[in-house]
């Protein structure tokens, strides 16, 4: 029930006076001081941190083209919108919401229609306003999306920044790392309209008459975003970051527009072509992007194809099951690049959360044939994983059953099919 948490005079029901005191009065908008310590923020400073420094550095590389254009304006949509939908949670008005972190409300207005970025603060002060919204009532597993969510604006403002025009490669926030989904469904949100899995829950954000129901950025807007992606895929080919090209490939699967679409069917030919049918894991993981772009806008003809002929070969799939528990979460540990990811991360995953997710997304009619393809691969490899685990046999047994129908390509039946017998024979 929506503000319980929220009292008349000020304090936190449930939460010591002391201890709220503690929290609003560490939050910092112009910066916190060395050494100040945070409670439960293991496993979220270091990124809060790394996002603080990678703002700074991005928005001293923010000169786009020729010296002396303007600075980026940085674009705070997403991680408005899920501040915006926390608040609500919580059950909390805006005014409340100040008078705990002892600001003005016009902060808070600020930061929830973006005129006032969250990425401005430093990553203690982000961290702090986290807590101080768990402290409030919303959800801790919604909560920690914050810092992620500035991590997205800070890779949507780059892009629709930049626009057009070549930016600083090596500093570029699609080519530091190998993003995860949880980030990624955060950078796609104003695009697909689909709330990430862990904020479903919370609804629609309070407001009054008609409201927003995701973050919305403007045609211009989103049109600067899929045309900078365009040119640093075209410029990361010659000898440029891998993952940059990847999951800048990767995301042009959500542009509509026809122009982009034939530019990604010829970047998939050019990359099974210059590749040899994809002979490293890295070229693999680009074809496997290139082709997922495609089927995202209908196309099924290159992943049926990469799927009987890429992912034939022992290296590639054990690239793609890896991929996919670091894409899950499943590899604790981040990576700067695919190689030390597929290296790094061979084993310390254990597939519970792989195989629980392929199974709820056997009918996904763009991505039903991978999911498939993966899971029978998956269980081939683990085969203990029918035995033991959180997924019972029975529920397995159950939704792979349901998954097989005409409308699937027929490796995809039958390998689903021996999926099916293996959940029935398994711990006999």
């Amino acid at each position: 029930m929506r503000g319980l948490n929220c009292s008349i005079d000020g304090g936190v029901r449930g939460v010591p006076p002391n201890l709220v005191s503690g929290i609003t009065l560490g939050l910092n908008l112009r910066g916190a001081g060395r050494g100040d310590g945070l409670i439960g923020s293991t496993g979220f400073d270091a990124r809060a941190r790394a996002i603080d420094r990678g703002s700074r550095m991005a928005a001293q590389s923010a000169l786009t083209g020729t010296q002396g254009e303007a600075r980026r304006e940085e674009i705070g949509v997403v991680s408005a919108f899920v501040f915006k939908l926390l608040r609500s949670a919580a059950g909390c008005r805006q005014v409340d919401v100040a008078e705990h972190l002892r600001v003005d409300v016009t902060t808070i207005q600020g930061w929830e229609s973006g005129r006032r970025p969250l990425s401005a603060l430093t990553g203690t002060s982000l961290l702090r306003l986290r807590n101080s919204l768990i402290a409030l009532g919303a959800p801790a597993a919604a909560a920690n999306t914050l810092v992620e969510a500035v991590e997205a604006d800070v890779i949507l403002s780059t892009a629709i920044t930049a626009g057009p025009v070549v930016s600083d490669v090596q500093a570029h926030p699609l080519g530091v790392a190998v993003l995860r989904r949880s980030l990624l469904a955060l950078v796609t949100w104003p695009f697909t309209g689909m709330a990430p899995a862990v904020l479903r829950p919370l609804g629609a954000p309070l407001g009054r008459g008609p409201v927003p129901t995701h973050p919305q950025l403007s045609a211009r807007m989103t049109d600067r975003f899929f045309d900078h992606l365009l040119t640093i895929a075209d410029s990361a080919r010659n000898g440029g970051s891998a993952p940059l090209r990847r999951q800048a490939v990767y995301l042009l699967g959500y542009d509509r527009r026809p122009s982009t679409m034939a530019w990604l069917i010829t970047e998939y030919q050019r990359i099974v072509r210059t590749s040899g049918a994809t002979s490293t894991p890295t070229d693999f993981l680009l074809g496997r992007s290139a082709a997922l772009g495609l089927a995202r806008q209908g196309d099924l003809d290159p992943i049926q194809r990469f799927i009987g002929t890429d992912l034939t070969q022992p290296q590639h799939v054990t690239a793609n099951l890896v991929y996919w528990a670091y894409w899950l979460g499943e590899i604790p540990d981040a990576y700067a690049s695919d190689d030390d990811m597929l290296t790094g991360g061979a084993t310390v995953w254990t597939g519970h959360r792989l195989m629980e997710h392929l199974l709820n997304h056997l009918h996904d009619p763009k991505h039903a044939d991978l999911n498939a393809h993966t899971l029978w691969s998956l269980v081939l490899a683990r085969p203990n994983l029918l035995d033991a685990g959180p997924v019972s046999r029975t529920d397995a047994s159950t939704k792979v059953e349901s998954a097989i129908h005409d409308g699937l390509d027929p490796r995809a039946r039958r390998e689903l099919s021996e999926v099916y017998f293996a959940t029935r024979l398994a711990g006999r």
